[in-house]
């Protein structure tokens, strides 16, 4: 068990380089899952995450390489449960081991599985993924807090009652097994699942649709194997803009995709954030200048509007907890909807601690009164989230902080105590 001791007030400056996003890389490991033939996954972050999802393909009998720091190959030959309770176990610890169904509904005809763990934001259910396995024709049986997914697919098309990421991808992926036209309807569009349709794309299938509500899908019964780059994080990318802009650093992101930042860049720019992306032969970066006037910009009635979490390309509610905490140094008074867990909003009462300035609506709604930021202190983060939020809040405040609970931050980004003092701050590892 660890904890970070930080001295703030140092801004985050330089250059930095990241790896590949959690969001993405799950669901394209999971989808190895769907040959027997190797595939190779570049960019890879060594993230907790991906070290639980490799456990347990390992525990299936998947052989798994690293080639180097960043690249594995996956070989998933003779796949099988070997030990029911220990494969319970493991998938009980990891809310996106949920991907792993329909490959293994695939690959098995049938596969035992419990409600998966997460990050305690509120309810996380499982319905929509039910509900579009039952429209391709499987049955799902439960019993005792387990339950059983078997059947084959006999239906060519699924609506989903909500665009969830999840079981768009799960869909999706049993979809491009199948040597028929399946249409998934209100499909989830956010970058990580076109990176899974790349991917699912490039092993054989046919997709159309990519990036839109609405896929077109003809598999392959026999998918080959690939080398496929996972796509970064919009995520991670907006949360070190977060840890420039609320230190005053001057900082350059490279490699980014600027089309899937749209909404987060429209809210940057609503706090009079200033950035600029600089286009390289192949790639683009993005550059965040030093010392800058943050503050509500009241056109359009963007006051009154605020800020609120929608599926994409809305603005994303991972974003909102590390977006709030950046809203304690803008100017003005901004309200805060979160429309999509009801929990979220919970992890802002510690940052009272901190000298947190903010009215609670309702348990969905939040007014930030911004212009002070935040002071020293020591919190502890319960989620991957909250944890990075307070660690940015933490590295702005004048003094010493201690954050526990990192074991959190470590399942979504990768080395971020190592990659932070690299470019200025001064966070040491300490355990406990």
């Amino acid at each position: 068990m660890y904890e970070f001791e930080i001295e703030g007030g140092y801004p985050i400056s330089g250059n930095i380089n990241l790896t590949g996003g959690k969001n993405s890389v799950l669901p394209v490991i999971a989808a190895t899952l769907l040959t027997d033939k190797k595939c190779i996954l570049c960019n890879v972050p060594k993230i907790l995450d991906v070290r639980i999802m490799l456990k347990i393909l390992q525990e299936l009998g998947s052989k798994i390489e690293y080639i180097n720091r960043t690249d594995i190959s996956i070989e998933n030959k003779n796949i099988k449960i070997h030990d029911i309770d220990h494969f319970l176990s493991l998938i009980s610890k990891l809310r996106g081991s949920i991907l792993l169904l329909s490959p293994l509904v695939y690959r098995l005809g049938k596969v035992p599985f419990v409600f998966p763990g997460g990050d305690r934001i509120g309810k996380r259910e499982l319905s929509a993924h039910f509900d579009g396995f039952r429209q391709l024709g499987l049955s799902i049986n439960f019993t005792n807090g387990t339950f059983e997914v078997s059947g084959r697919v006999d239906k060519s098309e699924v609506f989903l009652y909500e665009p969830s990421v999840t079981a768009t991808e799960n869909i999706l992926m049993l979809s491009a097994t199948k040597e028929r036209e399946i249409i998934i309807e209100n499909a989830a569009s956010e970058p990580h699942v076109s990176d899974l349709c790349n991917m699912l794309i490039s092993m054989g299938a046919h997709i159309e649709g990519v990036g839109s509500s609405v896929l077109k899908i003809k598999g392959e019964n026999n998918l080959s194997g690939i080398k496929h780059t996972v796509l970064k994080d919009t995520i991670e990318i907006a949360t070190y803009m977060i840890f420039s802009l609320i230190t005053g650093g001057d900082l350059t992101i490279k490699d980014i995709h600027p089309p899937y930042l749209k909404s987060i860049l429209y809210v940057f720019e609503k706090f009079n954030a200033q950035f600029e992306i600089l286009q390289n032969e192949n790639s683009f970066d993005i550059h965040i200048p030093s010392s800058q006037d943050l503050y509500l910009r009241d056109d359009l009635g963007f006051n009154n509007l605020g800020i609120y979490t929608h599926p994409y390309p809305g603005f994303p509610t991972d974003l909102l907890a590390p977006m709030i905490v950046l809203s304690t140094k803008v100017k003005g008074s901004i309200l805060f909807f979160e429309k999509m867990y009801e929990d979220r909003l919970s992890f802002l009462y510690p940052l009272k601690k901190l000298g947190a300035d903010f009215k609670f609506i309702d348990s969905n709604r939040v007014i930030i009164k911004g212009g002070k930021g935040l002071k020293s202190g020591r919190l502890n983060a319960l989620d991957i989230r909250s944890g990075v939020s307070y660690l940015a809040g933490m590295i702005s405040a004048d003094g010493k902080s201690t954050l526990e609970g990192v074991r959190h931050i470590r399942r979504g980004y990768e080395h971020i105590d190592t990659n932070l003092n690299n470019l200025g701050a001064h966070i040491k590892r300490v355990r406990k």
